[in-house]
Formats: C-alpha cells, sequence, structure tokens
C-alpha cells in the first residue's frame, strides 16, 4: 500500500470516529422518570449514568450520583423490573 492511501484511511478513520463521537454526544437518553427499572437495566451504563445524575439532582437525591450511591439504582432495578425510575426516586431515602 501506498504512504498516500495509507493516509486517506486514515484520515477516514478519524473522520468516521469524530463523527460518531459528536453524534453520540448530541443524543440524549432516552431513559426518564417513567422509565421502568427493566428499561434501565437494558440501557447502555452511559445512559444509565445520565439518567441517574439528571434525576438525582431532579428529586434531590444527591447521594445516588456519587460513586457510592449510583449503584443502588441498578441493585434495586434489578429485584424491581416494574417500578420506574420516578417511583424508586420517590421513595428512595438519601
Amino acid at each position: 500500500m501506498s504512504f498516500r492511501r495509507i493516509r486517506a484511511i486514515a484520515a477516514l478513520a478519524v473522520a468516521v470516529a469524530g463523527s460518531a463521537l459528536v453524534l453520540g454526544a448530541c443524543g440524549e437518553s432516552s431513559l426518564s422518570a417513567s422509565s421502568s427499572c427493566k428499561d434501565f437495566m437494558n440501557a447502555s451504563a452511559i445512559e444509565q449514568h445520565e439518567v441517574v445524575d439528571r434525576l438525582a439532582s431532579q428529586y434531590q437525591k444527591p447521594d445516588y450520583s456519587t460513586p457510592l450511591g449510583e449503584p443502588e439504582v441498578p441493585y434495586y432495578c434489578s429485584a424491581n423490573p416494574s417500578t420506574t425510575l420516578g417511583q424508586f426516586f420517590t421513595t428512595a431515602e438519601g
């Protein structure tokens, strides 16, 4: 392969990766207070983190957005798949 072709492929790879990052950053999480725990458990780790931060702020439960508090949500949701995230944050201590 020529240097010119390698450089073109590398430039294309960088452009594709950059586009993926931009599109990923622009997309909002599909999770909300009305989402079920089952939906939460099926979401990506990034979406889970984003919704926990957002709802912890909305419901004034800052303990859940800390590294020690955030795992409480998936722990609870794994045992209560039909509960909504809003119900969790409404009844949660903290």
